[in-house]
């Protein structure tokens, strides 16, 4: 057969077709990813993440024991604490009681479980300001002390609310060009 006469197998049509609808929808407005731009602070990386053209978050985190990473997320409602592993196996909606400690200051709380992670919202002043002073966080669990080293803290802290304050102006100079997107 010439080329004319080619005919490629059915498979393969479909997976043409997939992948071109996929990449059509991608550039579709209504179909926007999460997208993000990340830089490195000491062993902290910081990010600004993006919904669409819509600014979403700041987050720094690092990893640490056990391939346990920690989050520190600051977006319109405030600053939360996130720690994860795909090691968990956690019941979502669930909330376990944790004992947080940074040198004299400690206190109990419960974190909210989803299925390989748990959070909080920092709303006490005063462990947000020892979060950039204390050189560890310990959270004490039923089964566990997690140690976060804080290393570096004051200024992934600092550049946290940089990051917000940059990426989280709703009406710029000029409303039709997109904002710069920066950590």
């Amino acid at each position: 057969m010439g080329k004319a006469g080619f005919r490629a197998p059915p498979q393969v049509a479909r997976l043409a077709a997939a992948i071109a609808a996929f990449v059509t929808l991608s550039a579709l407005p209504g179909h926007a990813v999460e997208e993000s731009k990340s830089e490195t602070i000491g062993p902290w990386q910081i990010e600004a993440v993006f919904d669409g053209d819509a600014f979403d978050r700041c987050a720094i985190h690092r990893p640490v024991q056990d391939g346990i990473v920690v989050r520190f997320v600051r977006n319109a409602d405030g600053l939360s604490l996130e720690l994860e592993s795909p090691k968990w196996k956690l019941e979502r909606g669930k909330n376990y009681p944790v004992k947080m400690a940074m040198g004299p200051l400690s206190f109990d709380v419960e974190v909210a479980a989803e299925p390989s992670s748990v959070s909080m919202k920092i709303e006490d002043t005063k462990f947000e300001s020892a979060l950039r002073r204390a050189s560890a966080l310990n959270v004490v669990a039923a089964g566990a002390t997690i140690r976060v080293p804080l290393d570096k803290s004051t200024v992934a802290f600092e550049r946290l609310g940089q990051c917000v304050e940059k990426n989280d102006r709703s009406v710029e100079s000029n409303p039709f060009v997109a904002p710069p997107r920066q950590p």
